[in-house]
C-alpha cells in the first residue's frame, strides 16, 4: 500500500469513503473486491491509533458521550429522547437527536478532522456541548479514534471484544447493509 495513505496528515484530512474511492481507482488494486478495499481502509484507520488511545477514547466516551449517543453509539442514550424534536432552550437554540455513529453513510463520509472539530466546538445548534476547553488535544484524538470502532472492527478496543466476535467473519468493515461505496 502506498505510504501516502498511511501518513497521519492523510488520515486526519480524508474520510474513509474518500480513501475507499482513491483505493478503488488505483490500477494496482483493480482485482480486489469492494469488501477487500474496505478492509484496506479499516487497516489504514487501525494504523493511526493504539490500544492505549482506544482505551482512553472509550473511557472519555463512556463518561461524556454515552448518555446522549448511547453505549453502542446509535444515538439512543438515556438523554437522547430529551434532545429529539424541535425543542427550544430558554436561549432560543434548538436541539436535535444525537448523531448515530453506527450510520455508515454519515460516519464514512466524515474525516477525523471533522469529527475532532465537532468535539471541540460542539454541535452548534444541536444541543451538543463543546468540549474544547475541557479535553486536551490528545484526548480529542483518542475520542475520535474510538468513534471509528463503531464502523471498523478493532479488536484492540477494551470492552469491544464481545461485539467484535459477533461481527461478520473475515471483514474489518462493519456494514449493516448501507451502500456507502461499491459496485
Amino acid at each position: 500500500m502506498a505510504g501516502e495513505y498511511l501518513t497521519r496528515d492523510y488520515y486526519r484530512r480524508t474520510s474513509p469513503a474518500e480513501t475507499w474511492n482513491a483505493l478503488r481507482t488505483n490500477a494496482v488494486l483493480t482485482d480486489l473486491t469492494d469488501t477487500a478495499i474496505w478492509d484496506l481502509v479499516a487497516r489504514i484507520w487501525e494504523q493511526n491509533t493504539t490500544p492505549e488511545k482506544l482505551r482512553e477514547g472509550e473511557r472519555l466516551y463512556q463518561a461524556n458521550c454515552a448518555a446522549c449517543h448511547g453505549e453502542t453509539g446509535r444515538g439512543d442514550g438515556v438523554m437522547a429522547s430529551a434532545l429529539a424534536g424541535d425543542s427550544l432552550t430558554e436561549f432560543g437554540h434548538g436541539t436535535t437527536s444525537p448523531a448515530d455513529f453506527g450510520n455508515e453513510v454519515r460516519m464514512l463520509g466524515a474525516s477525523p478532522a471533522l469529527l475532532q472539530g465537532k468535539i471541540l466546538r460542539g454541535g452548534m445548534g444541536t444541543g451538543m456541548p463543546y468540549f474544547g476547553p475541557i479535553f486536551m488535544e490528545d484526548q480529542t484524538w483518542a475520542l475520535v479514534d474510538y468513534l471509528w470502532t463503531f464502523q471498523f472492527d478493532r479488536g484492540a478496543s477494551v470492552g469491544k471484544a464481545e461485539r467484535s466476535a459477533e461481527r461478520s467473519q473475515g471483514s474489518r468493515f462493519r456494514s449493516e447493509g448501507a451502500e456507502v461505496g461499491g459496485r
